[in-house]
């Protein structure tokens, strides 16, 4: 089974139904579904969702929202020496580090993110795709 590691901005897509994005982002949720594929959020993307939510997006029925992710997506934790490795690796975005060496850490299959430029200098460890490129290439009968 394929472990799919979404990035926080595509759960928030999902959560906010921020669109354009949100069309193309729930179908990752009808593909786990289909091919059996897993879904993975980090601990800090669930961090970031709650206080995105209800604090700075403000957006209705929160706990429903939520909840329904969370029910689709399973949960990953970090640990110090990601972390460590993430502030001392060359990437611009320390989140987008974080983020990335959580899912190498702990070997998903797929990185799904909108901004996929952030990660192409990495993607020959781990493969990084929007989640329109995801679903073209792996939704294929």
């Amino acid at each position: 089974m394929d472990k799919v590691f979404l990035d926080t901005d595509v759960a928030v897509d999902i959560i906010s139904k921020r669109e354009p994005f949100f069309d193309e982002t729930i179908k990752l949720i009808a593909y786990s579904n289909e091919k059996s594929a897993e879904l993975w959020l980090s601990e800090g993307s669930i961090y970031n969702l709650i206080y995105l939510a209800y604090d700075a997006l403000k957006i209705e029925n929160p706990d429903k929202v939520q909840t329904l992710l969370l029910e689709k997506c399973h949960v990953v934790k970090s640990n110090k020496q990601l972390l460590l490795n993430a502030i001392q690796s060359p990437f611009k975005d320390k989140e987008d580090a974080c983020q990335y060496f959580t899912a190498i850490h702990n070997q998903m299959d797929h990185f799904i993110t909108r901004n996929k430029k952030d990660y192409e200098p990495y993607k020959s460890v781990l493969p990084i795709y929007t989640p329109s490129e995801f679903l073209q290439i792996f939704n294929n009968p």
